[in-house]
């Protein structure tokens, strides 16, 4: 079973969301940071931070660009809350340098952080909620997850290879483009068997997945600036709606009709 929802909250660059299921989510990432709660059942996941476990009852967190996964139990669909927040809106409520700021722990079992956190996603759920309450509550729970570090993520991307850097570029310019293994591999000077190795070593990702969920955050920038979900299927670099629908949907849990109409209340 999967259900999900989603909605812009009062406060600027944060959205909530809500999914209940039992599916296995691929490797992806966020361009946002991510904190919020695992309301019931429990999971298993892989991320760049280390293998992850969770229960109810558990803060989870994720950073913009962390690779992830998430892997339920068979038969005990898991449900769990979380907030989005872009880093302009965590340059707003914290005095951590937005390029230092990271959430050290993917799962933080204190009961002070599971309050927190309830606490600030209510408050931006409620029917009339109250602009100032919200962010002050928000703040105290970034303040509980939230650490000033950066060197973890300076030293992560001087390990990168050149030739990662040169696929990562590659995509980043080019993710309309049908690129293919062979491309990359002719871009960067080696063997097709290389290059995957050496992709999947410092990225724990295949390059055709992270050319996917790269994919899947430029179509949510089209859905959320109103562009169609045809024309953001065909710009966006998938044959066509329905296969822009079944990556999207395995991808974030949701969709694109779901996100497109939650995008503009």
């Amino acid at each position: 079973m999967h259900k999900s929802a989603r909605h812009q909250t009062i406060l600027p660059g944060i959205d909530a969301i809500s999914i209940k299921s039992d599916r296995t989510f691929p490797r992806h990432s966020h361009d946002e940071f991510g904190f919020g709660y695992v309301v019931d059942g429990g999971q298993e996941s892989w991320s760049s931070r280390g293998l992850v476990e969770a229960e109810a009852g558990d803060t989870i967190t994720v950073n913009p660009a962390e690779l992830h996964d998430g892997t339920g139990r068979e038969g005990h669909p898991r449900h769990w809350r979380m907030l989005y927040l872009t880093p302009a809106a965590i340059a707003e409520l914290s005095d951590i340098p937005v390029e230092n700021a990271e959430f050290s722990r993917p799962v933080n079992k204190s009961r002070r952080a599971l309050r927190l956190a309830v606490d600030a996603i209510k408050s931006t759920t409620l029917d009339q909620p109250n602009r100032d309450h919200a962010e002050q509550l928000m703040i105290l729970a970034l303040a509980e997850q939230l650490q000033p570090t950066g060197s973890d993520n300076i030293a992560q991307a001087s390990h990168r290879s050149n030739e990662v850097q040169t696929v990562l570029d590659m995509i980043f310019q080019n993710w309309a483009a049908p690129l293919s293994l062979a491309d990359f591999a002719a871009e960067t000077c080696t063997s097709k068997f290389q290059l995957l190795r050496r992709f999947a070593r410092e990225l724990g990702a295949t390059p055709h997945a992270y050319l996917t969920q790269h994919r899947v955050k430029r179509a949510k920038d089209m859905i959320m600036a109103g562009t169609s979900l045809a024309d953001t299927a065909i710009a966006c670099g998938f044959s066509d709606q329905s296969h822009l629908t079944r990556t999207f949907s395995r991808q974030l849990g949701l969709t694109p009709g779901c996100f497109a109409r939650s995008a503009i209340h």
